[in-house]
């Protein structure tokens, strides 16, 4: 079963937001929960901070105390809301779009593969596969979960670029550059 993306606004800011967005079909993504845990804790192995909390289900604001958990609350990126039976889940506000480093670990993504054999030897042990004799099967989910990752870039990227253009554009007409939505991946 895959993720998608779940982006909520007030029916004026998603007016804005479609004008930007022309095509919102591509924004669905899919990515398994067990990439999804894994990418959590394997990402800030190699120096992610803000995205490692946003693929965590259990993340809760304010509790972990680390710089990146210090940057979220700073802009008030991130709350919880009961969503059904789950319980709290993080809703990640637009305000996190403004962080640079949140930038910066888009752009890297874009721009390298950034999970390498080590996380598909953790995803593997989370299925439970023999990793020695499914090298093969283990590179082509390799190149598969980097496109995966990449095109969670891009679709934060529009949202990024959509972000910004919205408070352009108010700026230009004399008004708060505040944009607010919301968005999350939903966890079953």
């Amino acid at each position: 079963m895959g993720e998608y993306i779940v982006i909520r606004a007030d029916l004026l800011e998603a007016a804005e937001m479609l004008k930007v967005l022309p095509d919102v079909g591509k924004f669905y993504w899919e990515w398994g929960p067990i990439a999804l845990d894994v990418a959590a804790r394997w990402l800030p192995k190699k120096g992610f901070k803000i995205l490692p909390k946003f693929f965590d289900a259990n993340y809760r604001p304010g509790t972990v105390g680390d710089e990146a958990d210090k940057l979220i609350e700073s802009v008030g990126g991130c709350t919880l809301r009961m969503e059904g039976q789950v319980g709290p889940i993080p809703i990640w506000n637009s305000a996190i779009l403004e962080l640079p480093e949140m930038r910066e670990e888009l752009k890297r993504i874009l721009e390298e593969d950034v999970l390498d054999m080590s996380f598909e030897e953790e995803v593997a042990k989370v299925w439970g596969d023999r990793v020695d004799a499914l090298h093969f099967k283990a590179e082509k989910r390799l190149r598969d979960d980097n496109e995966r990752l990449r095109d969670l870039a891009r679709i934060i990227t529009k949202l990024v670029e959509c972000y910004d253009r919205i408070g352009n554009e108010r700026e230009k007409e004399g008004m708060p550059r505040f944009v607010e939505f919301e968005f999350y991946i939903p966890r079953y």
